[in-house]
C-alpha cells in the first residue's frame, strides 16, 4: 500500500477508517513541515480512526481535528480574522463562523463552524471547482484534497460541527488581497473615506466598515453587514443579503437579492429578478 497523505478524523467514515488502518498496521502522523509526496493517489487519501496520533489543538478546536496541519497550541487567529487566512474567492459555506486560523509547519489552517456539516461537504463539491479550486482527491466520500493557483496541496476534513481546511503551497490571502486602484479596497482592508469596496468572495458571513464608500457586491450568496454610511451599494451577485446603516444608492443587477436599510430613503434601481429593499 502506498503512503497514506494525510490523516484527518472525519465524521461518519470510522468504521471504513479502522479496517483501513488495520491493513496498513496504523495510520501514519501528518505532515509537519513539507506538503505529502506527489506520488500519493487519491486513493490512499484515508479517513484516520479515532485515537490516532494528534496535535495539541487550539482552544476551541474540536480535538478531531488534531491531525490537521498547520494547526498550532499557541497564537492564531479566530473569527473574521481567521477566515480572512484562506485564499481570495475561496468558498465559504453560509453561516460560516471562524474558530482558528494559523500557519505552521508549512502549512495554513483554517476552522471554522457551520450549521450542517453535511451541507457543507456537498457544498465544497460543488463550489471549490466552480470557484478555481479543482477536486484533487476524493477518498471514501471525503476528506476532499483540492489544488489551485499557487496550491500544491490543499485538504478539508471535518470533526462534530467543524470544518478544517489545510493548505501548502503559495496564494494570496483573502485578508492580503491587493486593491486595483489608489481609492479601492477588498473587503478584507478598510478604505478610505468615499474610496471603493469590492467584495467577490461566495457565501461569505462579512462585517464591514462602510465609510461613506460605493460597496460592489460581487460575490453569490453572501450575508454582508455593512455598519455607518455608504454612498452606494452596488450588488451584481445572486442571493445576497445586505444589512446597512444608511446607503445613498441601492442598485440591484443581480438576482434574489435582498437589502435592509436601517435608516434613510436611497434611490433604488432593480434590473434582477425577486430583488427587494427594505426599511430595517
Amino acid at each position: 500500500m502506498k503512503a497514506i497523505r494525510l490523516t484527518i478524523p472525519i465524521l461518519g467514515l470510522a468504521a471504513a477508517a479502522t479496517l483501513s488502518a488495520c491493513s496498513a498496521g496504523g495510520p501514519a502522523a501528518a505532515p509537519s513541515t513539507a506538503p505529502p509526496s506527489s506520488a500519493s493517489t487519491s486513493g490512499n487519501v484515508i479517513a484516520s480512526p479515532t485515537g490516532s496520533a494528534q496535535v495539541s489543538v487550539p482552544a476551541g478546536v474540536p480535538a478531531g481535528l488534531g491531525a490537521l496541519p498547520g494547526l498550532s497550541s499557541a497564537g492564531g487567529a479566530s473569527g473574521t480574522d481567521a477566515l480572512a487566512l484562506l485564499p481570495a474567492k475561496f468558498p465559504l459555506p453560509s453561516g460560516a463562523t471562524g474558530l482558528y486560523g494559523g500557519r505552521t509547519g508549512g502549512a495554513t489552517a483554517v476552522v471554522f463552524t457551520v450549521p450542517d456539516v453535511s451541507a457543507a461537504i456537498a457544498f465544497y463539491r460543488d463550489a471549490l471547482p466552480k470557484a478555481g479550486f479543482p477536486l484533487a482527491a476524493d477518498s471514501l466520500g471525503f476528506p476532499l484534497g483540492f489544488t489551485g493557483s499557487g496550491i500544491t496541496e490543499g485538504v478539508i476534513g471535518v470533526s462534530g460541527n467543524a470544518v478544517g481546511v489545510s493548505i501548502y503551497g503559495t496564494f494570496t490571502a483573502a485578508g492580503e488581497s491587493s486593491p486595483s486602484s489608489g481609492s479601492t479596497a477588498t473587503a478584507a482592508g478598510s478604505p478610505a473615506t468615499g474610496g471603493t469596496i469590492t467584495i467577490s468572495q461566495n457565501s461569505t458571513p462579512l462585517t464591514q466598515a462602510c465609510n461613506n464608500a460605493t460597496v460592489n457586491l460581487e460575490g453569490d450568496s453572501d450575508d454582508v453587514t455593512l455598519t455607518g454610511s455608504c454612498q452606494a451599494i452596488n450588488v451584481s451577485g445572486d442571493s445576497d443579503h445586505v444589512v446597512v446603516g444608511s446607503a445613498g444608492s441601492v442598485d440591484l443587477s443581480g438576482d434574489a437579492d435582498e437589502v435592509t436599510v436601517n435608516s434613510g430613503s436611497p434611490a433604488v434601481t432593480k434590473t434582477g429578478i425577486d430583488d427587494m429593499v427594505q426599511a430595517g
